[in-house]
């Protein structure tokens, strides 16, 4: 396997709670990964965390053999493209000018945009199918729409790893499997790793080559993040398992995540994942 992301007993506490403990992963290069797991199991903050959005308190994280500690905002913009669960703007700059923005870089500080990065951002558009609303004001198109929008941003960084936070919010039934499929197409066409979060777990055994399936640590087992740094014998860690999607989704694994007993049935080849 080549790993493109290899995370290092990442540990991170808020106010004195373990949120994310000894989470060690390689998450090969070339694949689309998503992270799996209940409400505040940590997701979002190991996201973070692999952006360099965020720093852990113990552990480190190499994406694209890069130390990510070690790189500066420009580096790291250019190997990672970011989109975050919620997109706000009050300023009523057109589509394009949002994505256009994925540009910065790649320009020069004190440059303005050129032909080149007007080029780029207008074929990010048109990738996810959003060319249409080009003129349109950020600030007046609807939540689905402006996720499409923050999708073309983040590839007209030109990435090699794409990390997107829930893509499928904001979105209904429909649009939710289109964006899936669009995001497969563009990891196969553009070669781009993509690290995502969702939280339907249908949606991950459908469109995922690897998963994490994360578990929320409790106050019984680790509330106190005194007890992970000393001699306690609770359970710290928050993965479950990672490795192929019908290797990771099995009864046991989502009972010690979700707490809930599933059953797998097979419909047209592919496994669905039914509550009991």
């Amino acid at each position: 396997m080549n790993p493109g992301v290899i995370t290092e007993g990442i540990s991170l506490s808020y106010n004195s709670r373990l949120v994310l403990g000894d989470v060690s992963l390689q998450l090969r290069k070339g694949a689309i990964v998503t992270l799996l797991g209940p409400n505040g199991c940590g997701k979002t903050t190991l996201l973070k965390i692999i952006n360099g959005l965020l720093r852990p308190d113990s552990g480190k994280v190499y994406v694209d053999g890069y130390d990510v500690s070690r790189m500066g905002q420009t580096d790291m913009a250019r190997l990672m493209g970011h989109v975050p669960q919620t997109q706000r703007s009050s300023f009523p700059f057109t589509a394009l000018d949002i994505v256009l923005t994925g540009r910065m870089p790649h320009i020069s500080a004190l440059s303005q945009p050129g032909p080149r990065d007007l080029e780029k951002a207008r074929q990010a558009m048109d990738m996810v199918g959003a060319s249409h609303l080009s003129s349109r004001p950020y600030t007046q198109i609807s939540g689905g729409e402006r996720q499409l929008v923050m999708i073309a941003r983040a590839l007209a960084q030109e990435p090699s790893f794409l990390l997107l936070d829930e893509p499928t919010s904001y979105l209904d039934f429909k649009n939710q499997h289109q964006v899936l499929k669009m995001i497969s197409r563009i990891a196969r066409d553009q070669k781009v790793t993509v690290v995502m979060t969702l939280h339907d777990p249908n949606h991950a055994l459908m469109f995922s080559d690897e998963l994490v399936l994360l578990r929320k640590l409790t106050e019984k087992e680790c509330g106190d993040e005194q007890k992970f740094k000393g001699e306690s014998n609770c359970n710290h860690q928050n993965v479950v398992a990672a490795g192929r999607p019908a290797e990771v989704m099995t009864p046991e694994n989502i009972f010690e995540a979700y707490g809930i007993e599933v059953e797998f049935i097979n419909v047209r080849k592919r496994l669905i994942l039914l509550p009991l």
